[in-house]
């Protein structure tokens, strides 16, 4: 199976602030300016910094309106005048998996400035983003970001409870389990399906589901990263390609 690229590729102080921002981290549809300029220079570092392979992040300005179609049932992206174009390359090994690690590490740095994005993967205008793609590379989401606006709702969307989505009960687990799985359930996913799924076995938390591979799972194994910062561990892909095994060496 092919290897973790991701394992030891964040720092443990980078983690330890991504980890710390997830509480406060929610989906801003209403932004009341833009970054500065210092904001964006960090923003910056930190897109090239985080860029696991097969994918690039490329911070961009935008008129909202042009770039982001309104669907029903939806709230409206409104105001945003810059986004993060997470653009994969589409021969590159696991490019969806590793464009939600290194997507919602932008999204937990955000957060962590105090900024307002969200993920948006349908409802938006491909032939809007104004950045040149080789012949491979194609545009999987964008990420607007800004200021939120004092309007704007830091509610998060219900969420399964945690026993929903283990195939054992996580009652049993130890800690450090049971706070990398929870740190996973109030994460965000494509129309909030959740769909992953839990088990453990042992020092080892399996993480699966449907649509495994897809960037809802490369944003679990980011939340995982973080709730593990500060414990010594391992990442695996599952023998039968479908899942990915973490374990805790602390354990061993």
């Amino acid at each position: 199976m092919p290897a973790c690229p991701w394992e030891g590729f964040f720092s443990p102080v980078w983690l330890k602030r991504w980890a710390d921002a997830i509480p406060s981290r929610f989906s801003c549809r209403r932004f009341s300016g833009p970054a500065t300029i210092d904001e964006q220079s960090a923003l910056a570092y930190t897109a090239a910094r985080v860029s696991l392979p097969g994918l690039r992040l490329a911070l961009l300005d935008c008129d909202g309106n042009e770039l982001f179609i309104p669907l029903l049932l939806f709230p409206r992206i409104e105001y945003a005048r810059q986004y993060v174009a997470v653009i994969i390359d589409s021969a590159a090994e696991n490019a969806q998996l590793h464009a939600g690690i290194s997507g919602e590490a932008m999204v937990l740095e955000l957060a962590a400035m105090g900024l307002g994005s969200c993920w948006v993967q349908g409802n938006f205008r491909r032939s809007a983003v104004d950045i040149p793609l080789s012949p491979a590379e194609r545009i999987l989401a964008v990420i607007p970001y800004g200021h939120p606006s004092q309007k704007e709702t830091r509610e998060r969307r219900s969420r399964k409870p945690l026993r929903a989505l283990c195939l054992d009960k996580p009652e049993g687990w130890p800690n450090w389990a049971f706070q990398a799985a929870e740190a996973v359930r109030v994460a965000p996913s494509a129309v909030n399906s959740q769909p992953w799924r839990f088990s453990r076995s042992g020092n080892t938390l399996r993480l699966s589901g449907r649509g495994f591979g897809n960037v809802n799972y490369g944003i679990a194994a980011l939340h995982m990263e973080c709730a593990m910062h500060a414990l010594p561990h391992a990442w695996r892909f599952s023998s039968d390609g479908k899942g990915l095994l973490l374990t805790n060496k602390e354990d061993t």
